[in-house]
C-alpha cells in the first residue's frame, strides 16, 4: 500500500540527517540490485552532502519525513544532469511521474535537465520506460567492461607510419582538439556536453580528465599516434576506483586502420605496471562498432555494470539518432 503523496521540496542540505538517509538507502538498495557502482555513488553523494557542495532536494511527505531524493550535477550554464531514489512504499509509476514533473518545474532550477539516470532502485524498468520515454528523452545505455587479470593483450606489429608514444600534459590541446573531431558528429557527445559550443566543451572535458575532475590523470599509461603535428588515435587512462581506461578516440579520417587496436595493449600493459591488474572501460552500447573492438580485443562485460542514461537530445541541439554509430 503506498503511503500518503509527498507534498513539498525542500533544498536537501537543509534537512542533511534526512538527505543521508535517503542516500544509504539509495546506496543499498543498488548494491542489492548488483549495481557495482552503488557503494561508490553513496561515498560519493554522501561526501558532497558533508561538504555542503551537493545540489538536490529531498520530497517530504504530510509528517515531514523525507520520501524522496533527487541529485545532480551542473553541465557548465547549459543545464543538470540529474538522478533520483523513491523511498519504498513510494515506488511507483505514479510517484515517479510525480517527483519528475515537481523537479522539472521552474521553481526548483530555470536550467533544464539535460539527463536523468534510468536507475531507480525498487521502479519496475517498464515504468521507468513509460515515464522517461514520455517526456521525448532518448536512452542510451552505458556499460563497464573489464580486462580480466590472467589475460595477455596482443600487440600489434609496430609500423613506423603510424608510431605510438606516450602523452603528456604537453599535449593537452591536441588532445581536445582530437576529442573534438571523434564526437563533432556523433550524438555521444551529448554525454558530456556542458555548452553549445562543440570545441569548448572538448577542452573542458580534456581539462577535467588531466587536472583531477575524473581521478588522477595517469599520463604514463595514455597514448597516442601522431601524424603531421596532429594527434589522430589517443587512450587516456585514469585512476579512478582503479585503473580506467577515461578515453579511445581516432579521428574520423583514420578509422578502420587498426589504431585504437594498437594503443590498447599500450595502455593494458601500463596500467598493470602501475599497479592495476583489472584495466576497466566504459563503452555506449550505441555504438556497436566500439562494443565489436572492446570484446575483439579481450575485455568482458562486468555483471551489474550496465546503466541506462535518459538524454534531453533537444536541449543540446542534437537530432535524435535513426540508427547505430556502427
Amino acid at each position: 500500500m503506498t503511503a500518503h503523496p509527498p507534498t513539498d521540496l525542500i533544498d536537501a542540505l537543509d534537512a542533511p540527517s534526512e538527505s543521508l538517509r535517503l542516500v544509504a538507502q539509495c546506496r543499498d538498495a543498488l548494491i542489492a540490485e548488483g549495481n557495482v557502482w552503488g557503494e561508490f555513488f553513496g561515498h560519493r553523494i554522501r561526501a558532497k552532502i558533508e561538504d555542503r557542495s551537493f545540489h538536490g532536494v529531498v520530497w517530504s511527505g504530510p509528517g515531514f519525513e523525507a520520501v524522496a531524493l533527487a541529485g545532480w550535477d551542473m553541465a557548465g550554464d547549459l543545464g543538470r544532469r540529474g538522478w533520483m531514489y523513491l523511498a519504498e512504499g513510494y515506488r511507483t509509476r505514479t510517484m515517479l511521474e510525480g517527483f519528475l514533473q515537481r523537479l522539472e518545474s521552474p521553481t526548483v532550477g530555470v536550467l533544464p535537465f539535460l539527463s536523468w539516470a534510468d536507475e531507480v532502485p525498487g521502479v519496475p524498468e517498464s515504468d521507468r520506460s513509460a515515464v522517461f520515454g514520455s517526456r521525448g528523452l532518448f536512452p542510451v545505455v552505458r556499460a563497464d567492461m573489464r580486462y580480466p587479470k590472467t589475460a595477455a593483450p596482443a600487440h600489434t606489429p609496430e609500423d613506423p607510419g603510424y608510431p605510438v608514444r606516450p602523452l603528456t600534459f604537453t599535449d593537452e590541446s591536441r588532445i581536445a582538439d582530437l576529442l573534438y573531431r571523434v564526437y563533432e558528429k556523433s550524438p555521444e557527445r551529448a554525454l558530456f556536453a556542458a555548452t553549445l559550443d562543440q570545441r569548448e566543451d572538448a577542452r573542458r572535458a580534456v581539462h577535467d580528465l588531466l587536472h583531477g575532475g575524473i581521478g588522477r590523470w595517469l599520463p604514463d599509461a595514455s597514448f597516442a599516434i601522431e601524424r603531421n603535428g596532429q594527434l589522430i588515435a589517443q587512450t587516456l587512462a585514469n585512476e579512478l576506483e582503479g585503473g580506467l581506461i577515461t578515453e579511445v578516440g581516432v579521428d574520423p579520417s583514420y578509422r578502420r586502420r587498426g589504431l585504437a587496436r594498437r594503443l590498447l595493449p599500450h595502455t593494458i600493459d601500463a596500467l598493470r605496471s602501475a599497479g592495476f591488474a583489472v584495466p576497466r572501460l566504459v563503452v555506449t552500447m550505441w555504438n556497436p562498432g566500439a562494443v565489436r573492438l572492446y570484446q575483439s580485443v579481450g575485455f568482458e562485460f562486468v555483471p551489474g555494470g550496465a546503466g541506462r542514461v535518459w538524454l534531453n537530445l533537444p536541449a543540446l541541439g542534437i537530432e535524435r539518432p535513426l540508427a547505430p554509430l556502427g
